[in-house]
């Protein structure tokens, strides 16, 4: 896997990106796999940014690797392994009562809530609406290296990408033993 912040907020692929990918080329691996980043690749409504992941989707090609895609849709930053802050797109994280709440009410943003896949947002867009638009943008953008170079494509689907109710989160409080409440 490679870091989190492989792609920077400023939407630039991280220097020692080269080093990597030679790194994992010696090391006789078929591939790596990579978050592509919702908070990155999203910043404006329905415009879609995948030029840092496109120039790694081209390195990588040319090294004859392979590259295994992680769709995250949950933000990186005040979890368990977190390095770096990765936070949804500010037209995401702008809307109310869409989140995991806890018993406190305390909201848990790092994830919108299942509950909330057909709540139209402040854009007019329902979450499961904006999640297929960026794959088509996606897909789009990518076509050529589908089942090529990119093998695979992992959905993260809740907090850490992960299928779970938000039952640990630091940022609101959270420490061993306790539930989130």
């Amino acid at each position: 896997m490679l870091p989190l912040w492989t792609v920077a907020d400023d939407g630039t692929l991280n220097s020692d990106t080269d080093n990597w990918l030679a790194g994992i080329k010696d090391t006789g691996a078929d591939g790596f796999m990579v978050d592509v980043w919702w908070g990155l690749t999203e910043k404006t409504p329905e415009v879609y940014d995948f030029t840092p992941y496109v120039q790694l989707v081209n390195k990588t090609e040319a090294l004859g690797l392979k590259v295994q895609m992680v769709a995250s849709f949950h933000q990186c930053g005040g979890n368990v392994g977190d390095d770096c802050s990765i936070p949804l797109p500010e037209f995401v994280k702008s809307n109310k009562g869409i989140w995991y709440t806890d018993e406190q009410g305390h909201e848990n943003v790092e994830y919108v809530s299942l509950w909330a896949d057909d709540v139209k947002l402040n854009d007019g867009r329902t979450p499961l609406q904006m999640y297929r638009q960026w794959f088509q943008a996606l897909n789009a953008t990518f076509a050529s290296s589908l089942g090529r170079t990119i093998v695979e494509l992992q959905v993260g689907l809740g907090p850490c990408g992960e299928l779970r109710y938000p039952s640990y989160y630091a940022a609101n409080g959270w420490s061993y033993p306790s539930y989130y409440a």
